[in-house]
């Protein structure tokens, strides 16, 4: 895998089949195991965990699967690329337990698709609980749309700069531009603020890892 920047080894690090895969950090503590012609599929069930074990989220997800490949002769770059997907998943297991929210946004906006649902559930639960706490008025079902939309906004925004498309959120939420400036904008900047310092706290670890293999690879050359 490359090490070019964290986004990019944070969704490699979880992307493809690999020996190395710690499945349990991905998906929770409950996994199924299937025989296939190509290797073990690995079904991922679960709940996503904060610290002392406590659940910080526990939803009905759709299963999420992954391959383990068998290694054979002459894979030394297979090996290596499994090696070096295991040390990313390795410091985003220990960000798991030492910030759940931050593994959430990580998983949610860098991390391949098909290891998102439980994740952004997450955070979607996070948002829904800090509202309960604002003693705001608005419909909660509008709220929870709302603030599903602004989770894949703002992941967007931060991985690729993508400008979030207000007209979008209003059409989500059924009001022109002059009620949702008198009536949701601030619920709406509230929402984003709450996410605004995730990705900073989610790829600093991971920086730090890609930094130094970078480094390390400069002196071997």
């Amino acid at each position: 895998m490359r090490f070019d920047t964290a986004r990019q080894a944070w969704h490699d690090a979880f992307d493809g089949a690999a020996a190395a895969f710690d499945y349990e950090a991905m998906g929770g503590r409950s996994t199924a195991t299937l025989s296939t012609r190509r290797g073990r599929k690995v079904v991922i069930r679960g709940e996503v965990q904060g610290k002392a074990g406590q659940v910080i989220c526990r939803i009905d997800a759709p299963r999420v699967s992954g391959t383990e490949t068998v290694v054979g002769r002459g894979s030394g770059s297979r090996v290596m690329d499994a090696c070096e997907k295991g040390l990313i998943q390795s410091v985003v297991a220990r960000l798991r337990d030492s910030d759940p929210l931050a593994y959430c946004w990580g998983m949610a906006a860098y991390a391949p698709p098909a290891s998102r649902f439980k994740e952004r559930a997450a955070l979607l639960s996070y948002l829904m609980c800090e509202f309960d706490q604002w003693g705001e008025p608005h419909p909660r079902e509008k709220v929870s749309q709302l603030a599903l939309f602004c989770i894949g906004a703002c992941a967007l925004r931060d991985v690729n700069g993508r400008s979030i498309d207000l007209a979008r959120a209003r059409s989500i939420l059924g009001c022109d531009k002059k009620r949702w400036d008198g009536e949701w904008k601030s619920l709406w900047q509230r929402l984003r603020r709450r996410l605004d310092p995730l990705p900073a706290r989610a790829l600093g670890p991971i920086s730090e890892v890609v930094e130094i293999y970078k480094e390390n690879l400069l002196k071997v050359g």
